[in-house]
């Protein structure tokens, strides 16, 4: 199932995503469909939501309230930050009619959980689990699942699993559910205490995460390695080996990767090779396919023709 994408306007929707239908049913966990935007608030309470798989949903704004396992069970708030993990066959409902604004969230389907583990963190007197992420460390990997999927479709699922590795990573981390006795309903948080080792200036946040945060919003413009180093508050020297060291990569070779992801996104929007080249940092549109070509082993324009053609067979 192809990506879906619409333009915003009037608080329209907005997304990014895929759902994959040809995975390598073998694996596991697997990524099955990640999305990615906006929408506008609904009118009132919705209907239920029952998935026969493990849902996560992230709250990249304030996304309202939501009631679990029960039509009487308590309204929570689902504030920026917050997250929620569904084990398969929870219910679920949600209410954003109070916002004004625009409902910004992430979700991610998969299967799997059980051979990551994810059982042991589930409260069964809550049949799911409520996680903050103050530090926005799941984001980016939502983030990166969408674009893969929006970028290359079912091409793009080893990249999205990938990310779906890292995300179960970080909730691997969390302690398991309170003991008995204990308060049920307690919030763990993502990252508690996390800080980069040996640099007590730099965020409290993995290195990769804090750099590619400074990429995204400015991928039209020219960065170099000294001004994201700089923003870091670390020496241009640390920064690159530490990024390496985590990443596999260079910084500017991972800053190239996201431009040809947004590339690859525009390019599947129809968008015209000078107006790509102008929002991906490059002088003109030469330049920019030619780098597209030497990154992606083909011209941006048989990428775009392939893709739709291998959409439609």
């Amino acid at each position: 199932m192809a990506f879906f994408m619409y333009n915003l306007a009037s608080m329209k929707p907005a997304w990014i995503g895929h759902t994959w239908t040809t995975p390598p049913a073998a694996v596991l966990p697997r990524v099955v469909s990640a999305q990615y935007g906006q929408r506008p608030p609904a009118g009132g309470p919705t209907h239920r939501h029952l998935n026969k798989l493990w849902v996560l949903d992230y709250a990249r704004s304030d996304c309202g309230l939501a009631r679990v396992g029960s039509p009487r069970s308590a309204w929570e708030a689902r504030a920026a930050g917050t997250v929620h993990l569904y084990p398969p066959g929870t219910p679920y409902w949600e209410d954003t009619s109070a916002l004004r604004g625009p409902v910004r969230e992430a979700w991610v389907i998969f299967a799997g959980g059980e051979e990551a583990a994810l059982r042991r963190l589930v409260d069964p007197r809550r049949r799911f689990v409520r996680i903050s992420d103050p530090a926005r460390l799941l984001e980016p990997h939502l983030h990166e699942m969408a674009q893969a999927g929006a970028a290359a479709g079912e091409a793009g699922f080893w990249r999205a699993q990938s990310e779906l590795a890292a995300i179960l990573a970080l909730l691997c981390s969390l302690p398991t559910i309170p003991a008995p006795g204990k308060q049920a309903g307690e919030v763990r948080q993502i990252g508690a205490g996390f800080s980069l080792p040996g640099d007590r200036a730099a965020p409290a946040k993995r290195l990769v995460e804090a750099a590619r945060e400074f990429f995204r919003p400015r991928l039209a413009e020219r960065i170099t390695l000294a001004a994201v180093a700089r923003h870091l508050r670390m020496s241009p020297s640390a920064f690159s080996h530490r990024y390496a060291w985590e990443a596999g990569q260079s910084p500017m070779a991972a800053l190239a990767d996201l431009r040809m992801e947004l590339a690859r996104n525009l390019l599947l929007r129809g968008l015209k090779m000078d107006a790509i080249a102008r929002q991906t940092g490059f002088c003109d549109a030469f330049h920019f396919s030619k780098a597209f070509r030497k990154r992606c082993g083909m011209p941006p324009s048989t990428f775009r023709r392939d893709f739709w053609r291998h959409m439609r067979t």
